[in-house]
């Protein structure tokens, strides 16, 4: 399933300085997301939203601006509220993973959700937070727990692209690992030659031979690192014969 990018809106809510929404929409489109919703913007549109917003200028020019939070979610099935206030009643609560992949499973159903930022000074009010189905918190140091809005922003919207990846460790070797027999090869081949050269005594190996196998082993070499140390190990040899 791939990510429905235009169901997701990113919403801010009275924000004071203009060059954090250019920071967002940067931050938006960095993870693949485009559509900016602006409720009471202090000033905007501005020269510093532009600055900072780098080459996320399409985000602002497509930002739509609001009078109420109300209006730029009513099309919105499912809402979000990003939160770090202690509230005397229990809401439904995620954090910034929870609620991406709960995101994420929500655009197949082809409805539009919304994320609600606060101002930076001061976030959303209780009434605010109200307007959300859940919750979101940004686990942080409790002894500083402060994020910038684009920096709550942009943690948001890459778990939001990280869930919607589903990333596999991507193959980076050019050649086949070596097999069982191959690498009982290698040690033996360099156990051997550590013995020839006086590094390990036969008579008295201690623990250092079992060493030497979980290193190989743990490490798990290719062929051609095989190879080359097969051929490296056999010069060593010849030189010392």
């Amino acid at each position: 399933m791939t990510l429905e990018s235009n169901l997701i809106n990113i919403v801010l809510v009275d924000t004071i300085h203009p060059g954090n929404i250019g920071s967002v929409a940067r931050a938006m489109k960095t993870m693949g997301l485009k559509r900016l919703s602006l409720v009471n913007p202090r000033i905007f549109p501005s020269d510093d939203a532009v600055a900072l917003s780098g080459n996320a200028t399409d985000v602002l020019k497509n930002a739509t601006v609001y009078k109420s939070i109300k209006e730029a979610i009513k099309e919105s099935t499912f809402v979000y509220a990003t939160s770090a206030r202690d509230r005397s009643i229990q809401w439904p609560i995620m954090n910034a993973e929870e609620a991406a992949n709960d995101i994420y499973k929500k655009t197949s159903s082809n409805k539009e959700i919304s994320i609600i930022f606060g101002k930076e000074d001061r976030g959303l009010t209780n009434d605010e937070l109200e307007l959300a189905n859940k919750l979101i918190e940004i686990p942080a140091n409790p002894e500083y727990p402060v994020l910038n809005i684009a920096m709550s922003t942009q943690i948001i919207c890459y778990e939001i692209l990280k869930a919607s990846s589903n990333l596999e460790n991507k193959e980076w070797r050019d050649y086949p690992e070596v097999n069982s027999e191959q690498l009982q090869m290698l040690i033996d081949h360099f156990i051997d030659t550590a013995v020839d050269i006086d590094v390990i005594d036969p008579d008295n190996p201690k623990k250092i031979i079992s060493r030497i196998k979980r290193m190989f082993t743990r490490l798990q070499p290719d062929e051609m690192e095989a190879s080359f140390m097969r051929g490296f190990l056999s010069a060593i040899q010849k030189k010392f014969k």
